[in-house]
Formats: C-alpha cells, sequence, structure tokens
C-alpha cells in the first residue's frame, strides 16, 4: 500500500501484551519464561496481538508469520495430539475420558458465530482509500485532509436477506460496507448497490427485512409477504421497482455501485456543516445480468460473486470504485422547497441540483487470510463515526446506529474489536471505558479506576463533541415527520426512475421481471394494491406488468379506482403530518458551537 501508510505512534498508555506475552510475562517474574521454540513458532498467532495481525492482513505493515511451522499439533491447551484418525476406545466404543475427541467436536459444534440476521451470505477483502480532494474546508474527518493520503479498508458485500443457503445472483438487494482504519478510529459506512432503501421509519426495519425472508411456517421464499409489504408501504416502491429491474441481480460485487443512502454531516474544524451523500462508482463498470443469465449463473455456481471477487485479487486485476459526494448546505434543506425531504431514505437528491464530485478512490489489493475471522466476523455500524462525520436528522439512520451494534453485540459478544478484522490498530489511542466482557483479553481497565468520572485520570476530548441541532417540535408522539407522506409526491423519484432514466429495454425487463414473483402471489388483493402502488408511478408501468399476468380475476379498472388511495395504504391517517412542525428540520441550532 506503500509508506504514506503507517502504523500510529504509541499512546501514553503502552498497549497491553497478546495473551501469551502477558503469560510469559507473569512467568518471567519468577524467573520461569517461554523457550526458544515457542518464540519462533507461528504459535497460532497468540504472540502477536489483535492490533499487529490487523495491520498485516490490511498490508499497512509487511512481514510476519502466516503459515504453520509449530513443533506438532496440540490440544487447546497445548498438550501434543497423539493421533488424528483414532479415539480411545474400549471395544471400540468411544470413551469419555479421550479428551481429545470431545474437545475437537465440541469445537466443532461451537465454530460458527451466530449467522447474521440480515446479509448473512458475503465476502469481502482488504485495501485502502486513497484522498484524491482535500476536503478539509468541509470535514476536518482526517481520513479526507490530504491529497495522496491513504487509509486502509476493509469491505464486505453480501445479500442483505438471503440466508447462506441461497446463491448469491438470486434477485435482492446487496450490501456495500467499509471500514477505514483511521488515526481517529474505525469508520464504517454501511450501504447498498442502490442509493435508497424500503422504508425510512425504523419500526418498519424488521418488516422490510422479514418480508423478503423465508415464510416460518414451510421455509419457502414468501412472494405473498414481499409484495404485500411494497403494498402497503407507498415510499418502499423507489427501492423495490430496484429489486425487479436488473439491479437486482449485479455481475458479482465487483461490477456494481455502492451507495451511503443516509444523508451524513461533514463538519470542519469551525463547527460548520454541510450535509452530504456518498456514491462509489464501480471502476469496472456497473453490469447486471438479466433474470435468465442470473438463473443460469445460480445453478452452474451458486458462489459467483465471492469467486469472482477472490480469483480477481489473487491475479491482480484492478477492483476499484471512485468515491463521489454530493454536497447541500444546511440552508436548502427545505422539503417545501427542494420538494421532498433531504433526511428520507427512500428518496436521492437531484444530481441536477447537487452535482456529484470525486474525493477519492477505494482499492482492493489483498484477499483474507482466514475467511472466519476476517470475513465472519467483521462487524460493521453506521453509528462508527469519526470527529468530521455526524449523523442527520434521517429516523432510520438515527436508529441504526443504535441496532446494528447491538446486533453484533448478540452475535459476536461486547469484545468484538479484539477481532483482528475489527481491531482500532491505527487510532492514535485505544483507550476504551467499557470494562470486562466475554473473553475479554487486553488491557482492560489499564490500571485505571473502572469508573469515570474520578480523581485520578481524565483523558475525555470535549473537542469531538457533535455540533448542536434543533429538533423540529419538543413533543414526543407517534406523529408522522416525513415530507411526502400521503401526498402524491411520494411517487416523482420513482417517476423520473422509470420514465427518464430507465431506457426502453430496462422498463421491458421490470414488467418480466415483476411478473415473474408477482404471478407467484396467491393472493389477488396483493396483486392489485401493489399493482396500484405501480399505477402512480406511472399507469403503463403497472399495466405492462398487468398484462403478463396469467389468470387474472380482476380488470385492470379495479387497479385504477384502488391507486386513488394509494399513497395512504398502510397509514394511520391520526398519525399523518398536519402542521408545519411536523417535519425533520436541517438547520443548524441557535448556538451552532459548544
Amino acid at each position: 500500500m506503500g509508506s504514506s501508510v503507517e502504523m500510529t505512534s504509541k499512546s501514553s498508555h503502552n498497549p497491553p501484551p497478546h495473551p501469551a506475552q502477558a503469560a510469559a510475562s507473569a512467568l518471567g517474574a519468577a524467573g520461569v519464561g517461554p523457550d526458544a521454540e515457542q518464540k519462533a513458532s507461528l504459535f497460532q498467532q497468540h504472540n502477536p496481538g489483535p492490533a499487529e495481525i490487523a495491520a498485516r492482513i490490511t498490508g499497512a505493515v509487511t512481514g510476519g508469520k502466516r503459515e504453520d511451522d509449530g513443533l506438532s499439533f496440540t490440544s487447546g491447551e497445548g498438550i501434543p495430539w497423539p493421533d488424528p484418525g483414532v479415539s480411545g476406545n474400549v471395544g471400540g466404543i468411544p470413551v469419555a475420558s479421550d479428551t481429545f475427541l470431545f474437545q475437537r467436536q465440541r469445537t466443532l459444534n461451537r465454530s460458527k458465530t451466530l449467522e447474521r440476521v440480515a446479509h448473512s451470505a458475503g465476502s469481502g477483502a482488504f485495501g485502502y482509500f486513497e484522498c484524491t480532494k482535500d476536503m478539509s474546508e468541509l470535514t476536518k474527518a482526517d481520513l479526507y485532509n490530504g491529497v495522496g493520503k491513504r487509509t486502509p479498508i476493509f469491505m464486505r458485500f453480501s445479500t442483505a436477506t438471503f440466508g447462506k443457503e441461497f446463491p448469491d445472483q438470486g434477485r435482492n438487494p446487496r450490501g456495500f460496507a467499509i471500514k477505514h482504519y483511521t488515526r481517529d478510529g474505525n469508520y464504517d459506512i454501511v450501504g447498498l448497490n442502490w442509493p435508497v432503501f424500503f422504508c425510512r421509519d425504523p419500526m418498519q426495519g424488521p418488516d422490510a427485512i422479514r418480508s423478503q425472508q423465508r415464510n416460518p411456517a414451510n421455509f419457502l421464499l414468501d412472494h405473498n409477504a414481499t409484495f404485500d409489504f411494497l403494498a402497503n408501504v407507498p415510499e418502499s416502491n423507489h427501492a423495490g421497482m430496484m429489486l425487479f429491474s436488473n439491479h437486482g441481480h449485479p455481475k458479482g460485487w465487483r461490477k456494481m455501485h455502492g451507495f451511503g443512502c443516509h444523508t451524513f454531516k461533514w463538519v470542519n474544524g469551525e463547527g460548520k456543516f454541510v450535509y452530504i451523500k456518498y456514491h462509489f462508482i464501480c471502476g469496472q463498470g456497473s453490469h447486471q445480468l438479466t433474470w435468465g443469465e442470473a438463473t443460469k449463473t445460480c445453478g452452474e455456481d451458486p458462489d459467483f460473486s465471492k469467486r469472482d471477487l477472490w480469483q480477481a485479487i489473487e491475479k491482480g486485476e484492478p477492483v476499484t470504485w471512485t468515491a463521489k459526494v454530493q454536497i447541500m448546505k444546511p440552508e436548502q434543506a427545505d422539503p417545501v422547497k427542494l420538494g421532498f425531504d433531504p433526511f428520507d431514505v427512500t428518496k436521492v437528491w437531484p444530481k441536477h441540483d447537487f452535482p456529484v464530485q470525486d474525493f477519492g478512490r477505494l482499492v482492493l489489493n489483498r484477499n483474507p487470510e482466514d475467511y472466519h475471522r476476517d470475513v465472519e466476523q467483521s462487524a460493521f455500524s453506521p453509528g462508527s463515526m469519526v470527529p468530521g462525520i455526524e449523523e442527520s436528522p434521517d429516523t432510520l439512520l438515527q436508529f441504526r446506529m443504535l441496532h446494528y451494534r447491538d446486533a453484533q453485540y448478540h452475535r459476536i459478544g461486547a469484545n468484538l474489536h479484539q477481532v483482528p478484522v475489527n481491531c482500532q490498530f491505527m487510532s492514535r489511542s485505544c483507550a476504551s471505558v467499557s470494562f470486562d466482557g466475554h473473553l475479554r483479553s487486553d488491557g482492560n481497565t489499564r490500571g485505571d479506576p473502572h469508573y469515570v468520572p474520578n480523581s485520578f485520570v481524565n483523558e475525555f476530548r470535549p473537542d469531538t463533541a457533535e455540533v448542536p441541532n434543533e429538533a423540529s417540535d419538543n413533543v414526543a408522539s407517534h406523529q408522522r415527520r416525513h415530507y411526502s407522506e400521503g401526498k402524491p409526491g411520494e411517487y416523482d423519484q420513482a417517476r423520473e426512475l422509470y420514465a427518464r432514466v430507465m431506457g426502453e429495454k430496462e422498463r421491458v425487463d421490470l414488467h418480466h421481471n415483476t411478473a415473474a414473483f408477482l404471478r407467484l402471489v396467491e393472493y389477488p388483493v396483493i396483486q392489485m394494491k401493489y399493482l396500484a402502488q405501480c399505477y402512480c408511478v406511472r399507469p403503463e408501468y403497472a399495466r405492462g406488468i398487468y398484462d403478463l399476468l396469467p389468470e387474472k380475476d380482476y380488470d385492470f379498472g379495479k387497479v385504477q379506482e384502488m391507486a386513488k388511495d394509494a399513497p395512504n395504504f398502510g397509514k394511520e391517517r391520526r398519525f399523518m403530518p398536519s402542521k408545519d412542525s411536523h417535519g425533520l428540520l436541517g438547520e443548524s441550532a441557535t448556538v451552532s458551537t459548544y
């Protein structure tokens, strides 16, 4: 990765030794220590700590042992293993006293972490982000300040709602996640291969996922649920159109664009901020498969996307994305003037009003050493933001900042940062005030008091606090607060996507793709309500799908009639916006800095 990526200097507290080193140090006090053979062997990477491993696997530093050179296979306790093919037995009956046998089987039973509830099937690679335009005027984030500055990254790609058993070319949203190892800690961007999501309120987040997963009764894909959700959540149909277009099965991870989806804030050194959206444009070109091509690929190579990425990196082929950003000033974030809510994750910002500009590039050039350690145990959260990057009033983002990390704590544990891929190894300081937990093996309290504040040490950084924001009102309620709720304008951007962005062939494919799945829906009311949503986008959109459906027991006139109330499907009217204060506010607080 070049000399511009360097390990940071040690903080005022020396980093704690790895457990093997700590144990050896304790024995050394009594005149006993590990012998030269133990020091010279890989020792299953017990000697280096997670920061050293992370620095090596990301390519920030070179060298270090990768292959086993131990003197013998051992049990988990380091006891030599006698034989790989026979267990202790009496007359062929295994005995419980064979600790090697039982340890091997018990370890196998526990060898998998909990599967991700969403984005479970995927793969990833290491590389770097390179800043190509200094953005210090807009953000104090260190990684975006200085042309040529490189930051180690890990990227993970995935299918969003399928389990691990499903081919990765199936029709599905794709996850696009980036972990940046910066001098101010790890910064995660967690997005998709298109710029919008299926809902904007976190209450509906679990339903958006479950509606695209398997039926709990029979474990079959549930087309009734998928279309019923889309029919009853009008704002979902922008992303729904992307799902049933050919973007639903891109030609592998490395031939799709990525988007941060949410609106974020960039804050500069003076405490001034702008709103931004991330775009990552694929250097290999954006390519999609038709439904027929995707179906063929699923059968011939269910791991096509994973294999394609791995082999490209092994061959040294370029795997890159151009990092781009849209910028909106706070005074521009007015939904009445814009015609849409800029903090609504089901909407995009028009590029003619908010041009996309380059500021960096992503390069992947190193495959993981170990899938389980480096990919399966990787953990991302949109709440992992470094100074200079903050959240917007985006309702869904606000909650995702909490529940993503909670999901990873449940799946991996509170000490997930001790896994090398999650280690904040580039940070100038690592001194957490969260202690203990399952398998804690670092310095833990560092010898400091295990509570704060205290009279002995104060290492907090008030200068990194967020920029104050105003809320639109001070009333706690279930009031809906998005500008386009229940309005015909809900469909404006989906209409633009269908009529102007898509070409004729793309529209024809969209009709055929949608009809192929909608025909599997068992309930006419769901079909009609979904088509009513499509009708609100464009009548010919709904008609194109309707004409391809077999054995319909309703006519198109019923769809037209239902479409009159489609913007209100699934909405409780008492919670709909009714006052000017029922919105999201983008202006800064009266006092913009502390």
